[in-house]
Formats: structure tokens, C-alpha cells, sequence
């Protein structure tokens, strides 16, 4: 809910958690343990997802954070992809 109250997304409190509402039923919940050997990203705060992803078992990353995407050149073994790269892939 907090990065969907970001400016840039311009969404209304009601469509906020209406597009919540439509998420969830589809999202898993996945405890990300500290993992060693994964890349370690510029940005602690964003680290979580790295961890997350490496023990969910995932197969990409989805993302638009540059402090991720700078991680694709050291190989983790799930991609990591911007949105618009992730688009054009399964529009």
C-alpha cells in the first residue's frame, strides 16, 4: 500500500485498495531468509527482494528500481528484468 501511494502512480485511495483486492488472491506469502552468495544491492533497503526472490525460487525479478536492475550483470540465478523489458516479452 505505501509504494502504491507513490505520486507516480496517481491512484486514488479507492483504487489503491481496489487494485490490492484484485492482487491478492493471486499473491503468496514467502518469508525472505539472509542469503548468502546472492548479489548484495547498493541499496539495503531493497536487498529484501534479492533475498526474496532467491528463496521463493523465482524465475525473474520485475522491476523498475535502477539499484536492482544494476544487479542483472552479476548473474544471480533469476532474472532480473525492467517492466518495459518484462512487457515486451508477454504483452
Amino acid at each position: 500500500m505505501h509504494v502504491l501511494a507513490y505520486p507516480k502512480f496517481r491512484l486514488a485511495a479507492g483504487e489503491r485498495e481496489e487494485l490490492l483486492a484484485d492482487y491478492l488472491p493471486y499473491a503468496e506469502v514467502w518469508t525472505a531468509a539472509t542469503v548468502t552468495g546472492t548479489p548484495v544491492c547498493r541499496d539495503l533497503a531493497d536487498q529484501m527482494f534479492i533475498d526474496l526472490a532467491h528463496s521463493a525460487n523465482a524465475q525473474a525479478l520485475v522491476n523498475g528500481d535502477e539499484d536492482l536492475l544494476s544487479l542483472r550483470a552479476q548473474g544471480p540465478r533469476f532474472g532480473i528484468v525492467s517492466v518495459a523489458d518484462f512487457l515486451k516479452r508477454f504483452p
